[in-house]
């Protein structure tokens, strides 16, 4: 098996480790002036792991079954790692000639121990062991539902590994070939583009 990690270009790893260090000292800081809710997080002694680069699939794409490898970047995804495992996951915007990269989200959810999961299961499934892929996340906003993606790179036979939590008509833990996976959301996007163009909804923008 192997899986490789795309380099993030410039400075994208810095900004997603001050990012997060920056976050965590606000919360270190809430949490000493006794607010309540807030998670603490560790600012010292993490690390960041497994880049992948975002891509954000639309509810659109899903119904004229558009290859997901026309699908856009959308950023960068790293997990944030303390000697105790992943503690979240710090994403960073791709940046564009008006937009320089930035912070976008830091992520201390469920989605941070189901990807960790997914990374350390990948050897038990036969399919990804005897491929060579890179690593991608696919996020489906509108369906709450989030992908870890493995790129095929001598081939197209690209695989999908649905996290958890995952919405009721998808399976977590389990490698979906594109077409399976293609067949199992159009149904759920109709849906909510049907939803969406009702009065009672919102068009999809």
């Amino acid at each position: 098996m192997v899986v490789e990690f795309v380099s993030p270009p410039g400075n994208t790893q810095e900004i997603a480790l001050t990012g997060f260090q920056s976050l965590a000292r606000f919360t270190q800081a809430s949490r000493r002036e006794g607010e309540a809710g807030i998670q603490a997080l560790p600012e010292a002694h993490v690390t960041l792991a497994a880049p992948r680069p975002v891509h954000h699939l639309g509810l659109q794409q899903i119904v004229a079954r558009e290859p997901i490898r026309n699908s856009a970047a959308t950023g960068w995804q790293y997990l944030v790692l303390t000697k105790d495992g992943a503690v979240a996951s710090s994403e960073v915007s791709i940046g564009t000639d008006e937009r320089p990269p930035m912070l976008e989200l830091v992520n201390m959810g469920p989605f941070v121990q189901s990807t960790a999961l997914a990374l350390q299961r990948l050897e038990e499934f036969p399919d990804v062991r005897s491929g060579r892929y890179e690593l991608h996340m696919l996020k489906i906003p509108a369906l709450w539902a989030f992908v870890l993606w493995l790129r095929q790179l001598d081939g197209s036979a690209d695989l999908f590994i649905v996290l958890s939590p995952a919405p009721e008509f998808l399976e977590a833990g389990r490698i979906y070939r594109e077409g399976e996976l293609l067949d199992v959301l159009e149904d759920p996007a109709r849906r909510r583009l049907e939803f969406d163009a009702s009065p009672s909804g919102r068009t999809e923008k």
